[in-house]
Parts: C-alpha cells; structure tokens; sequence
C-alpha cells in the first residue's frame, strides 16, 4: 500500500492524473477497501468474520423514555446553503442560549479525485489532528480521509479568528482539475523551483538559530542557578550566624590581610582575642569561619561561571546575528519569488502539514470514529441507507490514526426479530467500548432513538441494547459521537443535538433530566461532531463544506 501521502500537487502530476484517470472500481460492503488496486497492502488485512453478533433480547424489556421535547421543527431538507464565504456565522442554541461560530469553510475538495465537490461525511478531533472524511458523491460510495494537524493549523494562523476562508482559497487557488488551477499549478511548481536553493538555506538556518537560542536560554539559567544558590548560601550563613558575626568579627579585616582566611584570628575583633575564649566559643568561631569561608567560595564560583557563560553568550548573540541576516536574505528572495502572491507561500506550509489517504471505499461516509482505547479510527463502508437484507453483513475497517492503514476488518450481521439491522452511526468511550445508534424504536414506537453497545475485538464482534430508547426530537440520524470531556455521547441530527452520559447509559438508569438537547437555528445539513481537549464542540456543516465551533462546552 501506498503510505499517508502529503499533499503537494504539481502541475505535471495533476495533468497527468485527469488526462488518464484509472477506472473507479465497484463499490460494494466486501473486504475491498482501497479504490485502486496498487494501494492495497501485500499482505491481506486481518478479518473478523462472524454470523450474528446481536446478542438476544425481548423488545419488552426496553423503556421508551417520554421527556419533554425542546420546541422545534425538524429539518428534513430544502436546507440552506452558503455562498458568502467572507462572513461569519453564528447559530444560536434555542435550549441553552449558547452559539456555534463559523471557524473554517472549507473548499470543494482536496485535490484527491476530480469527482470532489465538497461533499464531507464526517470529522473526528483527536490525536492532535482534525481528520475529515471527503465523500466523492452520493452513490459513488468514495472517498478519502483528510489530515490536518492542529500544531500546524495554528502555526500558519488557521487557528485565529478571522482565517475562516484560507483553506477554501487555497485549495480552490491551486484546484488541478480546471484549466485555471492548473495554470496556478505551474505558477507553484516555478516558485518552488525559484526557491528552493533560499528555502533549504533558511530552514538550515532556522533549525542552527532554534539550537543557538535554546544554548542562550540554557545559558541564562545555568548562571540565574549559580547565583541562586549563592543567595541562599550567603542568606542562610547571615541568619545562622548574624549575632555571633557582630559579637566576634570585625567584618573588614579579612580583606585587608593577605594572612590565610581559614584563620579566625583574621577576622576577629581587636577586642577578642581567640585563646581567651571558652573552648565552646572557639568552636562555634571555627565553626562561623569555616561558613564564612564557604560563602566566599560560593560566590567566587559563581562569579567565574558568571564570565565564562556571558562569553559563550555573547559568542552566541553574535551568531545568532549573523543567521538572522541569512534568513532575513533568504526571505527576500523567497518574497521577490512570490510577487505580491502569498498564496504560494501558504499553499507550501499548508503541504507540509495535511495529509490525505488514497481514494477508498467510505460506503455513505457517515460512520467515521476515533477509539481513544487503541489511537484508532473505524469506517463503516455502508452503501445502503436502511436496514441490511439477511444475506448482508456490515463491515467496519479498523485504520491506524497516525499512518491510515487499514489492520482490521470486521463483517457481522446485528439480526433481531428476523431483520438485520444497518450499521450507519459509531462510536467510541474511551474505554473503548463501542455504540451505535439507530433512528427506531421497538414496536414501531415513533421518535424513538435505540442505542447499542458493544465491542469490537479481534476475535469477536458483540452488541447488545441500552435499557433506556431515547426520545427523539431531530429529524435525520446524522452522527453518533463521544466527548471525553464530558464523558457523554452525542446524538447529531440536522440542527438538533441529543446527549447523554455513558455511565447511566450502561449501567441502564437513565433518568429525563439525564437527557440533554441542543436546538440550533442553521437550517443546514448536519454531518458530525467532534470535540477539542476543552469540550469544545466542532461542527460540520454542508452546503457549503463548513466548520462552527462552540463557545462553550457543550453539554
């Protein structure tokens, strides 16, 4: 298999690609995971195969909760679409009084496929990442994972208010599949070539001040230690022996004898003589003496670190100096190259920190969720909407989060009463145990939302119902996700959001205060949800591709 490829498009490669484009393979829930035969391992992906994994259970022993339901009108479709990209969005939370603020919009695809038009599936924040999952089409059943990581977005300023546009800009700027995108495409491979010289140079350089500053730094500290430690040993010599200093010592007379100062009669008062003090006091004067003395060694130390570190340091400034005017010279010529273009700057940052899987086979997209248990992430391939016939199985492909590469399968059947029931929401606690959640009740019961939970191990797939059915105020069942931080899980319909918390949900004593619901006002279509370490809620919303962020931690 291919590895995770960085995005970095050339105007020959790209040309190269839409002239002969490899034929799309068919798209089925088998263990064909990768579009295209030259990305697949060389070694068969593990698999899990089983029959039925829906453990037995009476529909009777369910309790169809009936809280009261937020004032709201499900949206169904007809949604909203975007076409001012330059302004923000703020959807208010008509339950709670809280907003949901534009972050990113987000472009018509990543330049993985010409088939892309912005249709995104799904969103997971972890792993010091935001991954998207990039949908080639209804019915195309394609796509491919997006990464971007968070250190890197906040580097190049997508983290800060106001850069809500920049990676639609880009990736539009330099689209390979129209002629004009192309066309920048070459404008970015003759830049590139420019400066590659001023850019190998500045990072060499860069990399050599980053060492040098790191010394200067360690300099500082080692001498802001030395001198520390002669305060404290000069402090604690003065509160030890302040009285006894006074009583016996002329405190000048040290430093007008060349006479040794380990002898205490160098520091004594004219009116002290040492033979005619009690051998108690000559000891505690020895004693004084030999403190005293430790002092003066304490700060002779640190006086000679003291000069030999600023020499280091001043050896370093100018060092440093000097590589600030290399890299000052070698921006230069990199801006000279750009000509009033930032955008080839930017595009050069954006591909050295995002990431993109081959083409695969995502089925409806939907289900993509991140195991905080194994720092993995699973994808139902579910090309089909409804539930399974009996001949079907759902599968699910276990990926690595940092390469993307698939190390497990799993295919099962969920039969109940006769039907097997289609896997299109998933989710992970931290514990790593598996949920799924289902838009139905039992016995045709209406705005019911049944979840289920489970396992995936690598010998056995098991799921079984929550005690509780949830009371369903939404319309489409969008999204199933988890936030650590609040240790709930999240029930995402088009501008409803549903949640409860994991330890009543399977310990099977829900209660309707347990139940929480946020109503927002977008109109738009709901794809995920995900959260950041603060429980920030991130949300992804079509059309156009776009992502909010919460201002508050969303319960």
């Amino acid at each position: 298999m291919k590895k995770l490829t960085k995005i970095a498009l050339t105007a020959v490669a790209m040309m190269s690609l839409v002239g002969a484009a490899a034929p799309m393979a068919s798209v089925h829930a088998d263990s064909n995971f990768f579009v295209h035969n030259w990305d697949e391992p060389k070694n068969p992906i593990p698999q899990t195969n089983q029959d039925n994994a829906m453990q037995n259970y009476d529909d009777n022993d369910l309790q169809v909760m009936r809280n009261k339901l937020p004032k709201f009108k499900p949206v169904w479709g007809h949604y909203k679409h975007v076409r001012d990209t330059n302004q923000f969005h703020t959807y208010n939370d008509s339950a709670n009084g809280n907003s949901l603020i534009t972050k990113w919009y987000l472009p018509t695809g990543f330049n993985v496929s010409p088939e892309e038009h912005g249709n995104y599936q799904g969103i997971v924040m972890a792993n010091n990442s935001i991954y998207l999952l990039e949908s080639m089409g209804t019915g195309a059943n394609q796509g491919a994972i997006i990464r971007f990581k968070l250190d890197a977005l906040e580097k190049m300023g997508l983290m800060d208010n106001g850069n809500q546009n920049l990676l639609l800009n880009i990736f539009s700027y330099f689209n390979p599949y129209t002629d004009k995108g192309r066309q920048n495409n070459q404008q970015f491979v003759d830049y590139i070539n420019a400066t590659a010289d001023s850019r190998d140079d500045m990072k060499k350089s860069t990399s050599k001040l980053q060492k040098v500053q790191t010394e200067v730094k360690n300099g500082k500290d080692v001498i802001s230690k030395s001198a520390e430690n002669y305060r404290k040993v000069s402090t604690n010599y003065k509160h030890k022996y302040g009285k006894m200093i006074n009583k016996y010592f002329d405190n000048k007379k040290d430093k007008k004898t060349s006479r040794n100062i380990n002898d205490p009669s160098n520091y004594l008062a004219k009116s002290v003589k040492l033979n005619e003090l009690s051998k108690a006091e000559q000891k505690k004067v020895r004693q004084l003496v030999k403190a005293r003395v430790q002092v003066k060694k304490t700060f002779s130390e640190y006086k000679a670190l003291r000069t030999k570190v600023y020499k280091q340091i001043d050896d370093s400034k100018a060092k440093i100096n000097t590589l600030k005017q290399k890299i000052s010279s070698d921006q230069d010529q990199i801006d000279k190259a750009q000509n009033g273009n930032q955008l080839l700057g930017q595009y050069e940052a954006v591909t050295d920190s995002v990431e993109a899987s081959p083409l695969i086979n995502i089925g409806h997209g939907q289900t993509m969720s991140y195991n905080p248990a194994n720092n993995h992430l699973y994808l139902a391939q579910d090309d089909k909407l409804g539930d399974f016939s009996n001949n079907d199985k759902n599968q699910i492909t276990e990926l690595d989060a940092d390469t993307l590469q698939p190390v497990h399968q799993y295919s099962f059947k969920l039969m109940h009463n006769g039907k097997n029931l289609g896997l299109h929401t998933l989710a992970f606690d931290k514990q790593g145990r598996a949920y799924i959640g289902v838009h139905s009740g039992p016995n045709g019961v209406k705005k019911a939302y049944s979840l289920y939970i489970g396992s995936l191990n690598n010998d056995k797939v098991s799921f079984r119902p929550a005690k509780q059915v949830i009371h369903w105020a939404g319309s489409w069942n969008q999204n199933l996700t988890y936030n650590p931080v609040t240790d709930r899980i999240y029930m995402v319909s088009n501008d409803m959001v549903t949640s409860v918390p994991v330890d009543k949900l399977n310990a099977g004593t829900l209660k309707s205060k347990d139940v929480h619901y946020n109503a927002f006002n977008s109109g738009r279509e709901w794809e995920g949800l995900t959260f950041d370490g603060e429980g920030h809620a991130y949300a992804l919303l079509l059309w156009r591709g776009e992502i909010l962020r919460s201002d508050y931690v969303l319960e």
